[in-house]
């Protein structure tokens, strides 16, 4: 990576290249056995890792799919794809800061924070950030108990325990920043920053009243607990004086999101909510080859991808490029001029030498 000998490690730092390890022993047997011929299992010459996000969410859905198709379709290449779950985007991104990751599935603020040393990174940038292709919109879903519903919207949660993403998710950062917008009331609301999966817990049991999870449609764990139906949930809107205000906020990256008419068990009408690019990253010591091929795989088989999940179901060639804000690496570059989408200027990378290091074999 390019970074100083004497770069200091944060302690966070060495708990994520801890965190990651430990699980992708793991999680490899489950990216490589799911859909995949017994030829597939053979050792690779080329070995890439992806980290994901969170059981039960998109990212980690998605992200499984990704290594299994990887590492299926590119046999001849010699490259084996392996996934691992992480706490959220932002740890993702100090995974690839730390070298812990070649691939990363994260929100595009956040990246573009980071590569760019803004906001939460200033001072600290990861100049070694590159993008491959915008995914499908992150999708905010705030499932509140049914009986303290009475705006409908995000008004209602006040004085309320609201349940959301880990310290390194952006899924925190989107409900802290919404909570900042709220009028002044009596009753603050009170975050609880913890998984996904614990957070439904908490809801089934009383120990939170509302809960924030961001995703493509559908997250799985909002289908369970509306299959559940115990306690009775409803879905709180953002309304368009809400989006303004939280663009004028610090969040000028959100944007309109409509969650279709059912999507989930009983949801009978679209839910107005926000949403936000998420992007497939990479480093950029990715070798070029390695890139351009698992951009060429992912774009020929979009058939597949959107069977792992219903959100892949947006991803096209038309909007591979769209929101990106950080440079594209020079290996997806490659693809899409062959496959003759102009690549603007924003997106070129300062130096076009760079990824000429292949991962280790």
């Amino acid at each position: 990576m390019n970074r100083p000998a004497d770069y200091p490690i944060s302690s966070h730092e060495k708990r994520v290249g801890r965190f990651v390890q430990g699980l992708t022993a793991l999680l490899v047997l489950c990216a490589l056995c799911c859909d995949m011929p017994a030829e597939a299992k053979n050792p690779a010459r080329i070995s890439v890792l992806i980290v994901t996000g969170m059981p039960g969410g998109t990212y980690y859905h998605v992200g499984l799919g990704m290594a299994s198709l990887w590492t299926t379709k590119l046999q001849d290449e010699e490259i084996r794809v392996s996934a691992a779950a992480s706490e959220g985007s932002r740890e993702n991104i100090q995974a690839i800061r730390i070298a812990d990751a070649d691939l990363i599935l994260a929100e595009d603020f956040l990246c573009s924070m980071a590569y760019h040393g803004t906001g939460l990174y200033k001072g600290r940038p990861v100049p070694e950030l590159r993008s491959v292709t915008t995914l499908w919109p992150d999708t905010v879903h705030l499932l509140i108990r049914a009986d303290k519903k009475h705006t409908g919207n995000i008004e209602d949660l006040h004085g309320l325990v609201l349940a959301t993403g880990l310290p390194d998710s952006g899924n925190r950062l989107t409900a802290e920043m919404l909570v900042r917008i709220l009028k002044p009331g009596k009753r603050k609301v009170r975050l609880r920053y913890m998984t996904n999966m614990a957070g439904v817990e908490a809801l089934r049991k009383g120990a939170v009243q509302a809960l924030d999870l961001t995703g493509g449609p559908p997250v799985p764990l909002v289908t369970t607990l509306l299959n559940e139906g115990n306690p009775a949930l409803a879905f709180l809107e953002i309304t368009d004086a809400q989006l303004e205000a939280l663009k004028a906020g610090g969040g000028p990256f959100f944007f309109r999101q409509e969650i279709a008419a059912r999507t989930y068990p009983s949801q009978d009408k679209p839910i107005h909510t926000i949403g936000q690019p998420c992007i497939l990253a990479v480093t950029d010591t990715l070798d070029p080859e390695v890139v351009y091929a698992l951009t060429k795989s992912l774009y020929e088989n979009l058939d597949y991808l959107a069977r792992v999940h219903p959100a892949c179901r947006s991803m096209s060639l038309d909007h591979a490029l769209e929101r990106l804000t950080v440079p594209l690496h020079p290996g997806a570059i490659r693809y899409f001029q062959e496959q003759d989408i102009e690549i603007p200027e924003h997106l070129i990378p300062p130096d076009k030498s760079e990824g000429r290091k292949a991962p280790a074999e």
